[in-house]
C-alpha cells in the first residue's frame, strides 16, 4: 500500500490571486466614474491610490509566494504568476506617473508669455510667478510667444477650428471685430485618458508683421500637471501650423528683428489738466484782403524784404506767376496841377463846385415835436 504526503499549498499565492483581481477593477472603474463626472478629481485620485496600494500588496504576497514555493515545492505557482501580472497592469498607471513626476518640473501654468500670460478668468491668477516662470524657461524654452503674418481675424479662425479638432469646450470668446482688433477665447481641455480637465486661454494680439498669438494652460487641481500642459501647448501649434499650411500655403517665418518691439502704450490723459491761457490765439492762415492790415508775426520778425526769401524760406515766384496774386485795386492817379496850362487845343477843366448836403425837411405844427422827412436821393 503506498502513502501519499500531503503536497503544500501556498496561501499566499491564492491571495496575490484575488487581491490583484480586486485592485484592476478599482483603478478601471475609477477612471471611468472620472471621465464621465460621476466622482470629483479628488474622490478619483483617492480610488486611484486605493487600487495601486491594493496591486503593491498583490505583487508583495505573489513575490513572497514564488519565493516559499522555490524553497519547499508545492502548488500555487500559476497563482502567485498570475497574481503578479495582474497586480503589474493595475500598477501601470501609478508607474507612470512616478515617471512623469520625476522627469518633469514641479509646474501646473504653463503660459508662453510669463510676463503677461492670457487671462484665465475666475478664481486663476492673472500672472505667473517669477520662480515658476524661470523653471519653464529651463525646461521648456520653445514655449514662446509666436508671430504670423496673417491678420488677428484669420489667426483667430485658425485656432478656433484647432480648438475644436481637439475637442475644447468653449467657455468664453472675444471674437474680432475690425481686423485689427485683439482676440481671445478660454476653453476647458480634459486628457484623453485620465480626464484630468484644465483652463486654456488663447490671445491673439495685432503685431508690426500680422498677429501675435499667446496661449496658456493650467490644471485645476494639483500642484504637478505631470509634463500635460507643456504637451497641450506643443500639440495646439503643431495643429495651428498644419491648418495654416493647408488654408495658406508656406508662409514665410517671421525674424526677430522685422517683429521689433511692440508699441508702447500711451500715458492716460490728465482730467484735470488745462490749457495754458498765455499762449497766443490761433491765426488763420487766410491772405488778407486788399486794404485790410496785416497781422503781425507772432513766431518772430518778419523776414527782409530785401533779401527776396519769404518766411518759409521759398524762393519768391517767377514774374509770370506774381501776377496772379496782385492786388486788383487799381493803382491811384496823381492828381491834377492846378496851375498847369493847358495844351493847344485842349480846354481848361472847369473846376468842381462844391456840394453842399441838403438839410431833411421838417414838418411840425404848434405843440407837437417836429418829425423829418427824407429827402429824395438819401
Amino acid at each position: 500500500m503506498r502513502k501519499f504526503l500531503p503536497s503544500h499549498r501556498s496561501r499566499l499565492a491564492t491571495f496575490s490571486l484575488r487581491t490583484a483581481r480586486l485592485g484592476v477593477p478599482v483603478i478601471v472603474l475609477s477612471v471611468l466614474a472620472h471621465r464621465l463626472d460621476f466622482v470629483s478629481t479628488p474622490q478619483f485620485l483617492l480610488l486611484m491610490i486605493t487600487g495601486s496600494l491594493i496591486a503593491l500588496a498583490a505583487i508583495v504576497a505573489a513575490v513572497i509566494a514564488l519565493v516559499r514555493l522555490w524553497a519547499r515545492g508545492g502548488h500555487g505557482w500559476g497563482r502567485a504568476m498570475r497574481g503578479a501580472a495582474y497586480a503589474l497592469i493595475a500598477l501601470l498607471p501609478l508607474g507612470a506617473a512616478t515617471a512623469a513626476y520625476v522627469t518633469h518640473p514641479q509646474l501646473a501654468d504653463i503660459s508662453t508669455d510669463t510676463e503677461d500670460p492670457p487671462a484665465l478668468g475666475g478664481d486663476a491668477p492673472d500672472t505667473i510667478p517669477a520662480d515658476a516662470a524661470a523653471v519653464q524657461a529651463e525646461f521648456y524654452p520653445d514655449l514662446v510667444s509666436r508671430r504670423f503674418r496673417l491678420p488677428p481675424s484669420e489667426l483667430h479662425k485658425a485656432a478656433l477650428t484647432v480648438a475644436e479638432q481637439r475637442g475644447w469646450m468653449l467657455t468664453a470668446e472675444l471674437p474680432p471685430g475690425m481686423p485689427d482688433e485683439p482676440t481671445r477665447f478660454q476653453a476647458v481641455a480634459v486628457s484623453p485618458l485620465y480626464g484630468f480637465r484644465d483652463d486654456v486661454a488663447v490671445r491673439i494680439l495685432p503685431d508690426p508683421v500680422g498677429a501675435r498669438l499667446d496661449i496658456r494652460s493650467a490644471s485645476q487641481v494639483g500642484l504637478h500637471d505631470l509634463g500635460a500642459n507643456a504637451r497641450r501647448i506643443r500639440g495646439f501649434l503643431a495643429d495651428l501650423d498644419a491648418v495654416l499650411l493647408a488654408a495658406y500655403g508656406v508662409i514665410e517665418a517671421v525674424d526677430e528683428d522685422e517683429a521689433g518691439a511692440p508699441p508702447e502704450e500711451l500715458p492716460p490723459l490728465d482730467p484735470n489738466a488745462s490749457t495754458p491761457s498765455d499762449l497766443p490765439p490761433p491765426v488763420p492762415g487766410l491772405k488778407p484782403e486788399a486794404g485790410e492790415p496785416v497781422a503781425p508775426d507772432i513766431d518772430g520778425p518778419s523776414p527782409d524784404a530785401a533779401s527776396g526769401v519769404t518766411p518759409d524760406g521759398l524762393e519768391p515766384l517767377p514774374p509770370d506767376l506774381s501776377e496772379v496774386y496782385e492786388s486788383d485795386t487799381p493803382a491811384p492817379q496823381p492828381a491834377p496841377d492846378a496851375d498847369a496850362s493847358p495844351l493847344p487845343g485842349e480846354t481848361a477843366p472847369e473846376a468842381e463846385a462844391p456840394r453842399s448836403t441838403p438839410l431833411p425837411e421838417t414838418s411840425a405844427e404848434p405843440g407837437r415835436p417836429a418829425r423829418l422827412r427824407p429827402v429824395a436821393g438819401q
